[in-house]
């Protein structure tokens, strides 16, 4: 199944946070994107526990968000799901596909600026079930002597998202997916680096031979991708070999070069001591400091 961007479904938690993922969506115009529904999942502990006027307070800033974004010409729909002890991860992926959306907008950080969303919150539990493409907004904290002074500021703007690309291949059937996904966004980029590690775990990299066969295998397979991308932009595309942990590899390779977003595929082959799902793709995202757009596997139900 190709994948499309033209509708996004926003998880938005109505904290500082959703004020700058709203201020940052009229650049994922450049995705494709021509509408968005703003969610907020409002749990409920107990039946009466949220009040008629705390839920129009959230449809009221719904509302407000909804406005902005189609004086920017963006077709909008807004929804509030009340419900008594939900699930907030469930609620997200649950309302993408009531709405036919194509992928899920969300920020790693929410309600408590100063805690991460993720490690068993509601980004690592999105990331874990979803089967659409979630771009992860990356949000920090100022660095303020008091508390209650730090402000949340998004680590690198939307609208530069896609000027140095990175994508980390492990020529599984997901990462072809994902490579599918970076062709429609790199008529937008200035630089793409197409990265494979050889991971530490796979087997046979401790017979300097095998190494030696990887590497000609995978640098053959690196100036395919590299010449197929040539063919729908004209970015400067660069092709890297790295060994050692995937993670600190795709890390250390996004900081040396400036990356702007990272594009990877959610799960991949996986190895003894580097398992994509559950491993290196969530240890990227958790990582990190630029966005994160992460393409699921293909699911057995996906159709042409």
């Amino acid at each position: 199944m190709s994948l499309k961007f033209k509708h996004a479904l926003v998880a938005l938690d109505q904290s500082e946070a959703s004020e700058i993922i709203v201020d940052s969506l009229a650049s994922f115009k450049k995705f494709g994107t021509e509408k968005f529904t703003l969610f907020t999942s409002a749990n409920v502990p107990y039946p009466g526990g949220l009040d008629s006027t705390e839920l129009e307070n959230y449809r009221h800033k719904l509302d407000i968000y909804k406005l902005h974004l189609e004086t920017n010409g963006f077709d909008v729909v807004t929804e509030v799901r009340e419900k008594i002890n939900s699930y907030t991860p469930v609620e997200i992926l649950n309302a993408a596909h009531d709405a036919e959306a194509d992928y899920i907008i969300i920020a790693n950080r929410g309600h408590n600026k100063l805690k991460e969303l993720l490690l068993g919150s509601t980004a690592t539990e999105l990331l874990q079930r979803c089967d659409l493409p979630v771009f992860l907004i990356k949000l920090d904290v100022s660095d303020q002597s008091e508390m209650s002074d730090r402000k949340l500021y998004g680590m690198i703007s939307i609208q530069k998202s896609q000027d140095r690309i990175l994508f980390p291949t492990d020529f599984s059937t997901t990462s072809d997916r994902a490579f599918e996904t970076l062709k429609m966004l790199a008529g937008n980029a200035k630089n793409v680096d197409i990265l494979h590690v050889q991971a530490t775990g796979r087997p046979g990299m401790n017979d300097p031979k095998r190494v030696e066969e990887f590497d000609r295998t995978d640098t053959e397979r690196l100036k395919e991708l590299k010449a197929e991308l040539e063919d729908v932009s004209d970015a400067e595309i660069s092709v890297k070999v790295r060994y050692g942990s995937a993670i600190t590899q795709i890390i250390d390779f996004a900081e040396s070069v400036d990356s702007t977003m990272i594009v990877m595929g959610s799960q991949g082959r996986g190895y003894v001591s580097d398992l994509f799902l559950g491993g290196v793709s969530h240890q990227v995202i958790r990582k990190a400091k630029v966005p994160v757009l992460t393409i699921p596997a293909i699911r057995f139900d996906d159709t042409d």
